[in-house]
């Protein structure tokens, strides 16, 4: 049974060691989004873009939605910006292409009037950095980075189920902790379900 013990106290703590950094980001992400007044003072300005380069362009956009993000990867890959996660939409005046990185994106957007291609770098900031890595999702972009993305957020939350249960059982173990360990467990949920039935 020690052997079970240690095992146990073994699991729950090396998960704990591995989780620091994705609860660190989960956690503070979350206090931001909560906090958004707050924060959203520490966040560059919407026009916060600078320069990298401008070239002509001459091409046709296609029309469906499919061909056009088609078209946007292939000039990402051209012109040398990941095409990992991106994002294109186009109205009348132009097409937009946002390349997603956690630290400083890139746009590239295709003015129509005069056939000019110009690319932007989003200025860096700490707490948009913190909003991406909680809204990014890994599965189906089509990019083996995105994929190990996606992979250790899985990874993480079974971790994250497994850490809770073997601290469950470590508490369970200590007879003189049952008592007010119960009542924080039932707490927990009790307050937890009254509020999701109260919001």
């Amino acid at each position: 049974m020690k052997s079970v013990n240690l095992i146990f106290r073994r699991i729950h703590l090396y998960l704990g060691m591995f989780l620091v950094p994705w609860l660190f980001v989960y956690a503070f992400s979350t206090f931001i989004v909560n906090h958004g007044s707050v924060f959203r003072k520490m966040r560059p300005a919407p026009d916060a873009w600078n320069p990298l380069w401008e070239t002509e362009y001459v091409g046709e956009l296609p029309q469906g939605q499919a061909d056009l993000r088609k078209w946007a990867e292939e000039l990402l890959e051209e012109e040398g910006i990941s095409a990992a996660r991106f994002g294109v939409n186009r109205n009348a005046e132009r097409a937009l292409i946002t390349s997603q990185r956690f630290l400083k994106p890139v746009r590239v957007t295709y003015r129509f009037a005069d056939n000019r291609l110009i690319a932007e770098q989003r200025e860096g900031s700490w707490v948009e950095a913190l909003l991406r890595m909680h809204f990014r999702t890994g599965y189906g972009q089509g990019d083996p980075q995105q994929f190990i993305w996606g992979l250790f957020v899985d990874v993480v939350c079974v971790a994250l189920i497994v850490w809770v249960g073997t601290g469950l059982y470590l508490w369970w173990k200590i007879p003189r902790t049952r008592r007010w360990g119960v009542v924080a467990l039932v707490g927990g949920f009790v307050y937890f379900a009254a509020l999701v039935a109260a919001l």
